[in-house]
């Protein structure tokens, strides 16, 4: 260990303070003696930045040799260090596990000298206990009944953060907390592992994850909640977010977690699992098939509706694929499925809006095979291929809606009979819709969707409101609300960062979204580019001044071109 010590602080203690500090990084006690008997002396109590005076270091590393040689010669061990930690030196000892340390330590002063003038997360009962060294609190306690319930409460509660099991369990037999705390130690259990100072990321092994399982039937059994909602969320609905926190879900469910509490706007857990959550810190999604089965078992509801009507099975024809949406079906009697299918939210869309949304086509299959009416429009006259056209930036483990998907989408619907010249009341068409995907090719499918709804009947001179980034946004999203959702952001779109540019025509909208083969076909179906908006901008300019195109200028040129070879105006 020492040597391991010696070649990791290779770099550090170069400075004449710092004489001491490298003798006992090295191991070399010689040279720590004749140091300390040389005249002058070093600053025996010099404290490092990082590890404080030289006993807070040889406490540190576990040199029971050099902590007593420096005890001899005057070293003060109750002094607290400088930097991130501000630890005497028997929180140093107790930060690593070192017991021999800590017990030599103990024996400096009265126990109360190992609190004074420290705060709760400073003594080294919490110190020992946020680093989960059991044996070590186990001592601590042994040693002194005089430790504060303040203290008592502050190990308990890191513990639960750090899901150190063996230290909870040990403080729970030998102190009672109230059940505030045991709430409080819960609601930290079932969340990731705190990060302390100087971590960059935090470490897993397979066995944490068992322990935090344990920890919370411990907590539990002691008398926390698991059906507490700390600020108006459920338990279970956070842990849903994370795929690696599926046996902490387990574990709450069965100790009597409802499986149907919900938010504070209606959502229950399974509404969560209707889309791909998070792995872990990495960046990583999965459909969380286990979770789901988990809460199906425990007769979780997918028609439980939340504030705006919809049921988490609403969602899962928007993000799941149809072998998981059938799950969510399955988990009701036949007879109740017909009833399923035809559920709506508060504004009237169904279903098939959803999967058209989500662009999942099996499930738009099923739905239509069960005899969903593909025109159904929804409060503000979106029918599923309206849904399917518009890119929507829902999840932060999901990349917005790719045009490919969008293209594909709205082709299986056309094919099935949907309607291509339906408008909403907002005045947008499925060219608008179309005109928001970024497309470089000037002769691709977005060229060839384009002919195809026009043939089909919509309007490419329609004009509608274009909600674009307002002046502060330097990077907008690509995303746009849909349904109803439109309906309320153009109510208040400075909550969106965005502005309304009223009355465009497909043509400004593609051109301020660089969809080069929707503008081609509209030029060659001869559409008016003479015209400028209420600003007095015309198409070409609003390409130039595009937020979306600001990094792709050879495209920017492209749709220029297009545009004056055209006999636009710029």
């Amino acid at each position: 260990m020492r040597e391991g010590i010696k070649h990791r602080l290779r770099d550090y203690f170069d400075s004449a303070d710092e004489v001491l500090h490298a003798c006992i990084r090295d191991g070399d006690i010689q040279q720590l003696q004749q140091q300390l008997r040389a005249s002058p002396a070093p600053n025996i109590n010099y404290s490092h930045p990082g590890f404080g005076p030289p006993v807070h270091f040889a406490a540190w590393c576990g040199n029971l040799d050099a902590v007593e040689l420096l005890l001899a010669a005057g070293a003060d061990p109750l002094l607290v260090s400088y930097g991130e930690q501000r630890l005497t030196a028997i929180g140093f000892a107790a930060l690593k596990g070192h017991r021999d340390v800590v017990k030599r330590l103990w024996m400096c002063c009265p126990p109360e000298g190992h609190v004074h003038g420290v705060k709760p997360y400073q003594a080294c009962l919490v110190v020992a206990a946020t680093h989960g060294h059991v044996a070590v609190v186990e001592d601590l306690l042994g040693w002194w009944n005089g430790w504060s319930q303040d203290s008592k409460i502050e190990a308990l509660l890191w513990a639960a953060r750090r899901w150190h099991l063996g230290v909870a369990t040990l403080l729970l037999s030998r102190a009672l907390f109230e059940q505030s705390t045991l709430q409080e130690a819960l609601h930290a259990a079932t969340g990731k592992k705190f990060m302390l100072s100087g971590e960059f990321k935090v470490k897993y092994e397979g066995i944490d994850y068992l322990n935090q399982q344990l920890l919370i039937a411990l907590l539990i059994d002691a008398g926390a909640d698991p059906n507490s909602c700390p600020n108006n969320t459920p338990l279970i609905y956070s842990v849903a977010y994370n795929a690696n926190l599926t046996g902490a879900l387990k574990t709450l469910l069965e100790k009597g977690a409802d499986p149907n509490k919900t938010n504070g706007s209606g959502k229950s857990a399974l509404h969560v699992l209707a889309e791909p959550i998070g792995i872990g810190q990495a960046k990583h999604d999965l459909l969380n098939e286990t979770a789901i089965r988990l809460l199906l078992q425990h007769k979780a509801s997918v028609s439980q509706p939340d504030d705006a009507g919809e049921c988490p099975l609403h969602w899962a024809a928007y993000g799941l694929d149809l072998r998981l949406f059938r799950l969510y079906l399955s988990s009701c009697s036949e007879q109740d499925q017909d009833a399923l299918l035809q559920l709506t939210n508060h504004d009237g869309e169904t279903l098939l809006h959803f999967a058209a949304a989500g662009c999942r086509i099996e499930v738009m299959e099923f739905l239509i095979v069960q005899g969903l009416d593909i025109n159904a429009k929804n409060s503000n006259g979106w029918t599923p291929l309206m849904c399917a056209l518009i890119p929507i930036d829902r999840n932060p483990c999901i990349a917005i809606k790719s045009p490919a998907k969008a293209m594909q989408a709205a082709q299986y619907l056309l094919s099935h009979g949907a309607d291509a010249g339906i408008t909403t009341d907002e005045g947008w068409t499925p060219l608008h819709g179309l005109a928001l995907h970024c497309d470089p090719d000037v002769n691709g499918k977005a060229a060839d969707l384009t002919k195809v709804l026009i043939s089909h009947g919509a309007d490419p001179e329609a004009r509608a409101p274009l909600l674009s980034p307002d002046a502060k946004e330097v990077v907008p999203s690509l995303g746009l609300p849909w349904g109803y959702r439109l309906r309320d952001a153009m109510a208040d779109p400075s909550t969106q960062r965005m502005v309304i540019r009223p009355g465009l025509t497909p043509l400004y909208w593609a051109a301020e979204r660089g969809a080069v083969g929707v503008i081609r076909t509209l030029l060659a179906h001869g559409v008016d580019v003479s015209s400028m908006d209420v600003d007095g901008i015309s198409p070409a300019r609003t390409a130039a001044e595009s937020k979306f195109l600001k990094r792709q200028p050879g495209l920017v040129d492209n749709l220029i071109g297009l545009l004056l070879a055209a006999g636009a105006g710029f």
